[in-house]
C-alpha cells in the first residue's frame, strides 16, 4: 500500500464497506445501544407506517401520505448518515489492522501428544493447555509459556525491539507471543489462550473498533444525551393531548420531526464515530491505544520518555562496517567474518555476508562442504566454522568469544 493511499481519509474499499455497514447497523439490536438514534429509528418506522395509513391516528389534512413520506425519508437519511460515519471510522481502523493481521498468520503447529509423538495441525485449532514444539525459523503459533528449551526470539513485529530476545523455561522471560519468530534453537510452549483471545486478536479487535472501552467523558456525555432525550420525549408526549384540548391539530409526523429536532441527534449520531476515529488517528502513527481514555490523555502529553531504544528502532540489526584492530588486515577480517557467516541464518549473519559481497569478497559455500559449521544458538551466543586444515573461526558476542 502506498503512503499516499494509506493516508487517504476514505478509500474505495472503505466507502463500499461503509455503505453496506450503514444498512447492516439498522438492526434494532444494534441501534438500541445508542438510545438517541434508536428514538430516531422508532420515529422513522412510525412515519413509514403513516405513509400507508395516514389517518391511523385520526390526523386530518390533504397530502398526509406525501408529508409523512418526506419526514420518513429525512429520518432515514439521518440514521444512515450516523451509521455511515461510524462505519467509515471502523473501516479505517480495519485498514490499520491489516498489518497486524499479516503478522497473525494461520501457520502450522507441531502439537506434542500425550505419548510424546508430534502431530501437525493448524494454529487456529490450538487450545489452552496444548503443548507445541517450535524450531528455528518458525513462527510461534500462539501465546504461551516456555516449558522446555532456550531460544532467541524475534519480537520486532510486536514490540519493535530489533534485537532478538533470549527466551527460556522458568524465570521472567518464559512467556512468548503468537506471531513472533524463533531465530535459533527450539522451544516447547504450553499455549495459554484459547482461539480468538490471544494478544494479537485483542489488538486487532481494538484497532478495528470492535472492542473499545468508552472514556469517562464519553460515558458522562452519553448519560446526558439520554437524560435530555427522555425529557424531550415527555414534553412531546404531553404536547399532543394539550394541543387536542386546545383544538389545535398536530400530525404525528410533525411531533416525530419535532422530537428529532429537540433531542441531541447530531451528537448522538457522531459520538461513537468520534471515539473510534480518535483511536484510528493515533494508530496512523503506529501507536495502539488500548482505550479512548488513552487517546484523550495523549492530548496532554508534551514529552515522552522511552525506557529502551528498541521501542523506536525499526527492522533488524544489520552489519554496516568491518573495523579491524591493530595487527589485523581488514581484508582478512572481512573474509573470515564472511566464512563464519555462510550458514548463519540470523539477520546479523545474513547481513555480514551481504556487506562482504559489497566490499568485493565473494565466497562459494561449496568450497567449504567438508568444513564443520557451528550454528548460532541462544546459549552459546556465537557461530563459526571449523576448516579442514584445523583452523577454527568464531563470530559472536565479545563475552562469548573471550570465554
Amino acid at each position: 500500500m502506498s503512503e499516499n493511499k494509506k493516508n487517504q481519509f476514505i478509500t474505495k474499499d472503505i466507502f463500499y464497506s461503509s455503505i453496506k455497514g450503514s444498512f447492516t447497523k439498522l438492526s434494532p439490536k444494534y441501534m438500541i445501544k445508542n438510545p438517541v438514534m434508536f428514538v430516531v429509528e422508532v420515529g422513522f418506522v412510525l412515519c413509514t407506517i403513516l405513509v400507508f395509513f395516514p389517518h391511523l391516528f385520526h390526523d386530518k389534512g390533504n397530502n398526509l401520505s406525501l408529508y409523512n413520506a418526506i419526514v420518513a425519508f429525512i429520518l432515514f437519511v439521518t440514521i444512515l448518515f450516523a451509521n455511515f460515519a461510524e462505519s467509515v471510522a471502523e473501516g479505517r481502523g480495519k485498514a490499520q489492522a491489516d498489518t497486524l493481521k499479516k503478522t497473525k498468520k494461520d501457520t502450522k503447529a507441531r502439537l506434542i501428544l500425550d505419548d510424546g509423538s508430534e502431530k501437525e495441525i493448524s494454529s487456529s485449532e490450538l487450545k489452552k493447555g496444548d503443548i507445541v514444539l517450535v524450531k528455528a525459523g518458525e513462527l510461534i503459533p500462539g501465546d504461551g509459556e516456555i516449558i522446555d528449551g532456550i531460544a532467541s526470539v524475534d519480537e520486532s513485529a510486536i514490540t519493535g525491539e530489533s534485537a532478538p530476545v533470549t527466551k527460556e523455561a522458568g524465570g521472567d522471560f518464559a512467556s512468548v507471543t503468537g506471531g513472533t519468530t524463533v531465530v535459533s534453537d527450539w522451544i516447547k510452549i504450553e499455549i495459554s489462550t484459547d482461539p480468538g483471545h490471544s494478544f494479537l486478536d485483542k489488538m486487532i479487535s481494538m484497532v478495528e473498533g470492535a472492542s473499545r472501552k468508552k472514556t469517562p467523558n464519553e460515558i458522562a456525555l452519553n448519560t446526558l444525551l439520554v437524560s435530555l432525550t427522555i425529557i424531550f420525549l415527555i414534553v412531546i408526549v404531553t404536547l399532543y393531548p394539550i394541543a387536542t384540548y386546545l383544538k389545535v391539530q398536530i400530525s404525528i409526523s410533525t411531533l416525530v420531526a419535532l422530537t428529532v429536532c429537540l433531542i441531541p441527534t447530531t451528537i448522538g449520531a457522531l459520538l461513537s464515530a468520534i471515539g473510534i476515529a480518535g483511536m484510528d488517528r493515533v494508530t496512523r502513527f503506529n501507536v495502539i491505544a488500548l482505550s479512548g481514555k488513552a487517546v484523550e490523555a495523549c492530548g496532554d502529553v508534551d514529552t515522552m520518555i522511552l525506557d529502551k531504544t528498541g521501542t523506536i528502532t525499526f527492522g533488524n540489526r544489520l552489519a554496516s562496517d568491518f573495523i579491524n584492530v591493530d595487527g589485523v588486515n581488514q581484508k582478512d577480517l572481512v573474509k573470515y567474518a564472511c566464512i563464519a557467516s555462510l550458514k548463519d541464518t540470523t539477520p546479523e549473519g545474513k547481513s555480514t555476508v551481504e556487506l562482504a559481497e559489497k566490499m568485493g569478497v565473494t565466497l562459494n559455500i561449496d568450497d567449504y562442504k567438508n568444513a564443520t559449521f557451528i550454528e548460532f544458538t541462544a546459549s552459546s551466543k556465537m557461530s563459526g566454522i571449523d576448516l579442514e586444515d584445523g583452523t577454527k573461526i568464531r563470530k559472536g558476542s565479545g563475552e562469548a568469544i573471550i570465554n
